[in-house]
């Protein structure tokens, strides 16, 4: 009877301990990353820009995202197209980013500036982040043209 009992006892035991453990599955318990952290990265890629109906490709552009903050980013766009109609390089702050799980809205944003050269320019900008790539949508105004460039930009980090 005493190894009848034994057993018995480590049967509960195993059904106690069963019972109060938690399970270890693919739920993720640790808190999402910030918006902004997890679009924040470096970019490489071609970008199309489009002036008058006229569309231009350009390779290997890299646009930078940086975390501000945990739901604002400051985005730099590269310098492209060949003197004298080149494009400078243009840092739009305040971007502020929504969403989660991996799907991400940058909101549209609209900033305005003058490089060092005493340019003014303006920007719109816009964009998503879904599937591990980033998609930036602007347009920009530089100096005296009278038609705004349409760029559009998509690649993972």
């Amino acid at each position: 009877m005493n190894k009848i009992t034994s057993i018995a006892m480590a049967m509960f035991a195993s059904l106690c301990l069963l019972f109060t453990t938690t399970s270890c599955s693919d739920d993720n318990d640790e808190p999402a990353a910030p918006a902004a952290k997890s679009v924040a990265g470096t970019y490489h890629g071609d970008m199309s820009c489009t002036v008058m109906g006229s569309e231009d490709i350009f390779e290997d552009m890299t646009f930078v995202v940086k975390a501000t903050d945990d739901s604002t980013v400051e985005i730099t766009t590269p310098s492209f197209g060949n003197p004298p109609m080149q494009m400078p390089s243009v840092v739009v702050p305040g971007v502020k980013v929504s969403g989660t799980d991996g799907n991400y809205t940058l909101a549209p944003t609209t900033y305005e500036g003058t490089t060092d050269a005493g340019k003014k320019y303006s920007v719109i900008l816009q964009g998503s982040y879904a599937e591990g790539k980033i998609t930036i949508n602007y347009n920009m105004q530089y100096g005296a043209m009278p038609m705004p460039m349409i760029c559009s930009f998509t690649a993972a980090k």
